[in-house]
């Protein structure tokens, strides 16, 4: 039962008949298997006004379901010795678990029992509502963590994209049990759901057990339309009087299912993916500028981004930004060289061989690359397209995307517009 479509070997895909879709990767090697759901109701599906109201759900799918509550449902699982999770992001949402093989069956009913019949009882949602808004005050008291908030809210300006995650405390004591049952009904739907599984386990069996689990689910989830985000340059300040500055900075680059992915990747890592990285070597090392610095692609399905983040003091914190858009700068007229190209694709390489020896990771890379894609790529073809990345190809990278035009400048601390960025910006 695959619809093999010239797959590789051990890697399968089938459409159950009421749309679910579902991918694997067989692993005969190890002995645990894990699996999971992805579904399009994440942040950018709640409604305007109910913010939050998505990682609300990551913690409420998992309170009581119409045959146990909360205490019985974890039981259920410690005793098949799985784990279990969610997870909730911009695009997309993910409820999955790991188990040995052997008790995949069971696991696997429990996930029905938890997708299909979801209670969230009134007495959780409100200890769920204070660890949220723990978790919000956790937020706000953390300028590492806000930063990122501030520059993804400039750089995707007036787009769904741009809410926070956690919600606001307002907004988070709004929500009530309707919220969750309408969201889970308007976007819980089998033609919104992809399966995925990697590690071992009999494909023709995972197939037949889930018709037989989620072969009677019906319904039909509506597409929504969001707005592609239009960055343009620009400058978002926070005032926090204290001895530290947070900078974040983020411009367009190759999203996933750009053909130059691999590429955006490569100058990813040569720019701030590691200790022997341009912003690491200029901004740290020589410079003694900064005490944490990095670089790494942060993107949609709609519009890729590169992402750059420095923490530095007040008085250090022009000179921090004048060196990252020199450095910037450089990167867009010179490339890489071909010293920086090798190191970077070494590093790339293995890190995706290190992740790639557990099923968890597979399993999150095949849900990734289909859901992009519609692809499920081997560690080999991963491996083949960072080998193939040429200086030619960065260089035509960078004239596609400048780094420097538009980006967008976020800052927390205590420094103005005038003191921390004054023309640095300029050309």
């Amino acid at each position: 039962m695959s619809d093999q479509n010239g797959l590789p070997p051990n890697y399968f895909h089938h459409q159950l008949p009421n749309g679910i879709d579902m991918i694997g990767q067989y692993m005969p090697s190890l002995s645990s298997t894990t699996f999971g759901f992805q579904l399009e109701a994440a942040v950018i599906h709640e409604p305007k006004e109910k913010q939050g109201l998505a990682h609300l759900f990551e913690y409420m799918i998992f309170q009581g379901t119409k045959k146990r509550d909360v205490r019985a449902l974890n039981e259920a699982f410690e005793s098949l010795g799985a784990r279990k999770g969610a997870s909730t992001g911009l695009e997309t949402a993910q409820v999955w678990a790991q188990v040995v093989h052997t008790k995949f069956e069971a696991t696997l009913e429990l996930m029905h029992e938890l997708l299909l019949t979801p209670t969230f009882p009134k007495d959780e949602l409100e200890q769920v509502r204070s660890i949220i808004l723990q978790e919000i005050r956790r937020r706000d008291d953390e300028p590492m963590s806000r930063i990122f908030d501030l520059v993804r809210a400039g750089f995707y300006h007036d787009t769904p994209f741009a809410r926070q995650v956690l919600g606001s405390s307002d907004s988070v004591r709004a929500l009530q049990q309707q919220d969750l049952r309408e969201f889970w009904q308007a976007r819980y739907q089998p033609n919104n759901v992809l399966f995925a599984i990697a590690g071992k386990f009999d494909w023709d069996k995972v197939v037949e057990k889930m018709q037989a689990f989620f072969g009677d689910w019906e319904g039909q989830a509506a597409p929504i339309s969001v707005p592609r985000p239009q960055p343009v340059t620009t400058i978002e300040l926070e005032h926090q009087d204290g001895k530290q500055e947070h900078l974040g900075m983020m411009f367009p680059f190759p999203a996933y299912n750009d053909p130059d992915y691999y590429a955006a990747m490569v100058i990813g890592e040569a720019l701030g993916g590691n200790m022997a990285s341009r912003l690491f070597v200029e901004v740290r090392e020589k410079r003694g500028l900064v005490y944490s610095v990095s670089a790494g692609l942060a993107g949609n399905r709609q519009i890729g981004g590169m992402r750059v983040y420095a923490g530095t003091t007040p008085e250090q914190g022009h000179e921090c930004l004048e060196v990252i858009v020199n450095e910037l700068r450089k990167l867009e007229q010179g490339g890489l060289s071909a010293d920086e190209l090798e190191r970077a694709k070494v590093q790339l390489k293995s890190e995706h061989i290190m992740r790639g020896e557990g099923s968890a990771a597979r399993m999150g890379a095949l849900t990734r690359s289909w859901w992009y894609e519609r692809k499920l790529k081997t560690i080999q073809e991963v491996k083949e397209a960072i080998d193939a990345v040429t200086q030619e190809q960065v260089l035509r990278v960078l004239q596609r995307f400048s780094p420097l035009s538009p980006i967008t400048v976020a800052a927390i601390g205590p420094l103005g517009r005038d003191e921390l960025v004054g023309n640095t910006l300029s050309v």
